[in-house]
């Protein structure tokens, strides 16, 4: 739609991400007991460090951005129609549900989600019903995808097999846990440090059902949207996006909790705003630090394609970075594939290629070219060979 204007590319990622901010208060609103608590919940879904930057900055992820609008989407209409909603509420979020499918099939297990969403008033049998639709929709798409040629889970490809290792399930199960649960954990921490401050006295109430449907609505979120990329062998802090979602309704709700009986309100201000610039400013970071990355690969390209020891060459060509920070560049930008940048810059598959990082094995064959990243400009120059 705009070639190479990336500007307008990133706008529109912009526009989805701020939609899925704000369907995820609508659903935060709808699942949690006041307002709040779906405001703070939202509050750390935004802040979230990592995920949020490379959904909106990567090309790559804007399948993450739609799957995640039209889940959001079909997750709010469901719980509108299981309060006695009108038919089209129904019809709503199956539409919604169909759309994220075809966005990213990370989306194929929300059905499940939905038999444990808050405070249904349609009897259990209507709402079974529905999903048994839902799940013969999904089946319908994945029938659709075989038949084109489309990639499925039982098309031997490796990002699709199911039938992985447990200890690889039990890995990236541990590795995304732990770096899902540092924005709601942060939030909960300053908020109980300015009730200590504010010397509010922690009182330890029963818990109500409600209580414990939400944190099974919340933990069956985070299941659902995760498990689908726990078999991918290669780890993408893209993949957390949506999970982190239901870690930070439980936080919303722990917050929310923590700040009732306290009077002296500057505190809890002062902690939440601390807190809002401490994430903030790291995400802005990590931000610019992609948008960095990006910049070098554009200059990379250029200077690839502006290589007179490339011209009209073919076989292999291994790159050896120059210096530490070159490296660095190399790794966060393209990582081993090398071999796509070339198909991109020549738009064939005349050239593949390898970068030579630090501690990897030499590679010998191929033409050898330095590549060095100074001042805002890629130089490339062919490597003496007793280097």
């Amino acid at each position: 739609m705009y070639g190479r204007r990336a500007a307008r590319f990133r706008v529109v990622n912009v526009v989805l991400h701020a939609g899925v901010i704000g369907l995820a208060f609508v659903v935060a609103r709808l699942v949690l007991a006041s307002p709040l608590a779906a405001w703070l919940a939202t509050l750390t879904f935004a802040l979230t460090p990592k995920a949020h930057p490379i959904a909106v900055l990567w090309i790559s992820a804007r399948a993450e951005l739609l799957m995640s609008i039209f889940s959001l989407a079909a997750v709010a209409a469901w719980i509108v129609w299981t309060r006695n909603g009108r038919p089209r509420w129904l019809m709503a979020a199956a539409g919604a549900y169909v759309l994220a499918l075809l966005s990213k099939e990370t989306a194929t297990l929300l059905p499940l989600l939905l038999f444990v969403t808050p405070r249904p008033q349609r009897p259990l049998t209507a709402r079974a019903t529905a999903v048994v639709a839902l799940l013969a929709l999904a089946a319908v798409i994945y029938a659709w995808r075989s038949h084109v040629g489309a990639l499925t889970p039982l098309s031997g490809d490796v990002h699709y097999d199911l039938l992985t290792p447990l200890t690889r399930w039990a890995r990236s199960a541990r590795n995304y846990t732990s770096r899902m649960v540092a924005a709601p954990l942060g939030l909960v921490a300053v908020l109980a440090i300015a009730r200590l401050a504010a010397r509010g006295r922690f009182t330890v109430r029963p818990v109500r059902r409600e209580s414990l449907v939400v944190a099974v609505f919340s933990l069956g979120w985070m299941l659902v949207f995760l498990a689908p990329v726990l078999p991918i062998v290669a780890r993408s802090e893209l993949y957390l996006y949506l999970p982190v979602f239901g870690v930070c309704l439980l936080a919303g709700s722990a917050a929310d909790a923590l700040m009732r009986g306290i009077e002296r309100k500057g505190f809890v201000l002062a902690a939440v705003g601390l807190y809002v610039v401490a994430l903030g400013a790291y995400q802005g970071a990590r931000g610019l630090e992609i948008h960095r990355d990006l910049v070098f690969s554009e200059k990379l390209v250029a200077a690839l394609q502006g290589s007179a020891d490339l011209a009209g060459r073919e076989g292999a060509v291994v790159l050896v970075p120059s210096d530490a920070t070159t490296e660095r560049f190399l790794q966060d930008s393209i990582g081993g594939y090398l071999h796509i940048v070339l198909q991109h810059a020549f738009g064939s598959e005349r050239l593949t290629g390898a970068v030579q990082y630090q501690g990897t094995h030499p590679t010998s064959s191929g033409l050898r070219l330095i590549c060095e990243y100074r001042l805002g400009r890629v130089t490339l120059r062919r490597a003496d060979p007793l280097t």
